[in-house]
Order: structure tokens, then C-alpha cells, then sequence
């Protein structure tokens, strides 16, 4: 396994911070960092083609640490990647324009990193939405745990999720050296969504981490452009780009990897198929194969495979229920 760097006193951190159309919320965000009680060394925000006035607000905060870096329009792993290559501290943490950090993350996530030297990031549990619902509930009830935590070689399936959905990019601070090693974000096609997993995943099949619930950012999901509530999600950029993680894993790893990946596979199959997007899911079922055993285990979703193989049925059999 690579050495992570020894740790240096003071801990030092880079905040990037992608910013894309968030006028109404960019200075809330930066306040929840200046607000820090362990200061960042540099706020690095990265403006990926806003068109409102949110660059503006940026220039206008007072604060020498604030620099603010322009790009023609990308996509949020592209500016998060901006941001990284500007970066000199020893640590680097990502906090969305929308999204906010209670006063003590930095200083309790970065006093677990002086502890657990051998782990490569933390990150912490959050409050959701409007109502500060804790997310931390949810992650206990499905098994998930505070503290050290290496990815176990027998992490059975149903625990693939919560335990990489935990690994919320705004929640996270991350030794630099990690970040850079495994190229950053996914940033091609203005990929919005599933960029940070396709980095994180390759972090936990290399290093530890430690995990602390206790939610200490806040992700604003009634402000969040992706709406992905409601939107059916794309595949995720590892199943349409897999190699790459494929040569960073560790050959114990490998197994696993594979597991994992044909999982995932399963889930935007059945999404696909609910859209009656058939291409995508048989592309997905090619490079995949056991993701449709995995999904045809679920009568119900075989069905609505089925279903959505007959031109329009699928809109008639609605249509039907309305009726009745």
C-alpha cells in the first residue's frame, strides 16, 4: 500500500469550492468556512461559467484568503480539478456553493487525521435539506459505524451503497497527495453525477478511512441543481469508465471491485428500464453480466423488463390503472 505523508504541524487545508449559477447561496457557503474555529489556509473558488452574479458576491467578501479562479463551463468534477491544481495545503476539503459546514468540522475532521495518521480521509455525517433532517439515523440503522474503517474483503452486497454513499464529497477532507494520485474527479461530459464516487471508491480500495456519523455539514438537497429526486440518474461514470479503477485496485480488492461494479450496474439497469431506456440498459447488461442476474432475482423488476420491451405497453397498462 503507498505511505501517506507524514503529518505536519499545523495541519494545513485547501477549500475548493465549484461554483455554477449559486448567487443565492455562495455566501452562506463561504461564511460557513471563514465561520471555521480551525481556519482554512485558502478558500479556492472555482466559477465554472456562471452566468448570475455570484462571481460578483465572491469578489466582493473580504477576505485575502478567498481567491476566485474562472472557467468556461465544465461540470462540477472539472472544477473541483481546477481547484485542486491551485491547492497548496496538505489537506484539501470540497464544499458545493450550496451547501454549508457546521464551525467545528474542520477542526474535529482534521484532529481525527492527526490521530489516525494511516487513514487518508474522514468524513462526517450531515444534516439534509430544509428541515436538518440527520442522516447519521439512516447510516447507524443500516449498519454503519464511527471510527477507523477499511473496506472489508467481504462486504456483502447490500452494504455496498450505505457505505459509499457515506463518502460525500462535502463531507470529506482528504489528504491532497491521495486526491491527486487517483486523478481527481471524473470530469468528462459534464458529468454531474457520480463524479466524487468515481474517486472515493478508488481512495477505500487503497487506504482507510475514518468515518465520524456526527453530522457536521449540511447538504442543502432543495437547493441542488441535479433535483436527481426526481430525475431518472444516468448511469454512474464508473460503470461507462470502469479500467481505470480496475488497474488502481489492489489485486485482494479485485473480487470485490468486480462485485461491486456489476451491483451498481444492476441499479441503473432497473432505472433505465423505468424510463423505458432499453439501450442503455442492455449496454449496461453487456458489460456487466451478472447485473442482470442481480436484477432479474426481483420478479417484479424481470416484469418490468419485460414490459418495457413491448412498445407502449407499459403507457397502456398506466393508462389502465388511471381508468380503473
Amino acid at each position: 500500500m503507498p505511505q501517506l505523508q507524514v503529518l505536519q504541524e499545523p495541519l494545513t487545508v485547501s477549500v475548493v469550492v465549484p461554483l455554477y449559477n449559486k448567487a443565492a447561496y455562495i455566501e452562506q457557503t463561504l461564511n460557513s468556512i471563514l465561520a471555521q474555529t480551525h481556519p482554512s489556509q485558502e478558500i479556492i473558488v472555482v466559477d465554472d461559467g456562471s452566468t448570475d452574479d455570484g462571481p460578483d458576491l465572491v469578489n466582493a467578501m473580504e477576505d485575502e484568503r478567498i481567491q476566485l479562479i474562472y472557467q468556461d463551463n465544465q461540470g462540477p468534477g472539472s472544477a473541483r480539478n481546477r481547484g485542486l491544481l491551485a491547492a497548496n495545503a496538505t489537506y484539501v476539503a470540497f464544499l458545493d456553493a450550496d451547501d454549508e459546514w457546521l464551525p467545528n468540522f474542520l477542526e474535529i475532521t482534521l484532529n481525527h487525521l492527526r490521530q489516525h495518521p494511516d487513514c487518508a480521509l474522514c468524513v462526517t455525517g450531515q444534516y439534509r435539506g430544509k428541515n436538518r433532517s440527520d442522516w447519521c439515523k439512516t447510516l447507524s440503522a443500516l449498519g454503519l459505524t464511527s471510527g477507523r474503517w477499511q473496506l472489508p474483503h467481504g462486504l456483502p452486497p447490500e452494504q455496498f451503497k450505505p457505505n459509499i454513499d457515506v463518502l460525500h464529497s462535502g463531507a470529506i477532507v482528504c489528504d491532497r497527495t491521495i486526491v491527486n494520485r487517483f486523478g481527481g474527479f471524473y470530469d468528462k461530459h459534464h458529468c454531474t453525477y457520480g463524479e466524487d464516487i468515481y474517486l472515493w471508491l478508488q481512495v477505500i480500495l487503497n487506504y482507510p478511512i475514518y468515518r465520524d456519523l456526527q453530522p457536521l455539514m449540511w447538504y442543502h438537497t432543495e437547493a441542488s441543481d441535479l433535483a436527481v429526486w426526481n430525475q431518472v440518474r444516468p448511469p454512474w461514470p464508473m460503470l461507462l469508465e470502469p479500467e481505470p479503477l480496475r488497474r488502481s485496485c489492489p489485486e485482494s480488492y479485485r473480487p470485490l471491485l468486480e462485485s461491486i461494479l456489476n451491483t451498481y450496474a444492476a441499479i441503473a439497469a432497473y432505472r433505465a428500464t423505468t424510463a423505458e431506456d432499453l439501450t442503455t440498459v442492455n449496454r449496461l447488461f453487456d458489460a456487466f453480466p451478472e447485473a442482470r442476474k442481480q436484477m432479474f432475482q426481483d420478479w417484479r423488476k424481470r416484469v418490468d423488463y419485460l414490459i418495457a420491451n413491448v412498445p407502449n405497453l407499459r403507457r397502456t397498462l398506466k393508462g389502465f390503472k388511471r381508468g380503473s
